[in-house]
């Protein structure tokens, strides 16, 4: 009996070495990772602690200085609820903005021309790109959702945009026409191409929609369906022309 004790007893102290390294290993990793915490680990000018939510991935982040202030716009995969997030945090951690949708990209952006820098989210989902549009409220030093501004293009002399979304390589799109008002932006006109429909011309009036003409052309596709003429059709051209028809009415 005291021959097995003894005979066992090098395999308890090499277990009791064992354990004793292992949990002074993981001692000091938790001693790594508590540092690695606490640590202001700076991506540019930002700190990690002071704009990363514990449970997020970081996608992608943008910096600008807007009104004197430098914002930090973050593209996150949010690892508990499965999905992608966006916010703006100002230079003292603060969330200034949120959008909950899918964001691929970011841009900071003078949109709207008054000197301060907005910001420009695109979306996925459409042949063209969508973009919606952030602007800035001087105000209150905060970000406001303005709306859709898919490939948006200004009429010069005038406050009026156009964007044109694309979602089935040139034989379904459509194009609104905008102006921003109060950080909304306002529709008040939408041409629609459907290959097998031919144009549509509405005016707009918040939720409502009017049609104001139909062209039974095509322009483009394969598939003859819609009768009458094939035609070429620049959307700028007949924007800055006819933009005025669509307006005050």
């Amino acid at each position: 009996m005291l021959r097995f004790i003894i005979m066992i007893r090098p395999y308890y102290i090499l277990i009791l070495v064992i354990s004793f390294c292992v949990c002074g290993s993981l001692s000091r990793a938790k001693n790594v990772i508590s540092v690695s915490k606490n640590r202001n680990v700076q991506s540019g000018s930002v700190s990690f602690d002071s704009v990363c939510l514990q449970n997020d991935s970081i996608l992608q982040t943008k910096s600008a200085i807007v009104d004197g202030e430098k914002y930090t716009a973050f593209v996150v995969f949010n690892i508990n609820k499965e999905k992608r997030e966006f916010y703006i945090k100002n230079s003292e951690g603060q969330k200034v903005f949120s959008d909950y949708d899918f964001v691929e990209n970011v841009q900071f952006t003078d949109f709207d021309g008054d000197g301060k820098k907005d910001v420009l989210l695109d979306r996925r989902g459409v042949d063209s790109g969508s973009q919606d549009l952030v602007l800035y409220d001087p105000k209150i030093k905060k970000f406001k959702f303005a709306g859709n501004c898919s490939n948006a293009q200004k009429i010069k002399h005038s406050k009026y945009y156009y964007t044109y979304e694309d979602c089935c390589m040139g034989r379904d799109w459509s194009s609104d026409l905008f102006f921003i008002s109060n950080f909304k932006i306002i529709n008040v006109g939408r041409i629609k191409y459907d290959d097998g429909e031919g144009l549509s011309f509405y005016r707009v009036n918040g939720r409502r929609k009017v049609l104001k003409k139909k062209w039974n052309v095509r322009i483009n596709g394969d598939t003859p369906v819609t009768s009458g003429r094939h035609i070429d059709f620049d959307l700028g051209a007949y924007w800055v022309k006819n933009y005025v028809k669509y307006i005050g009415e």
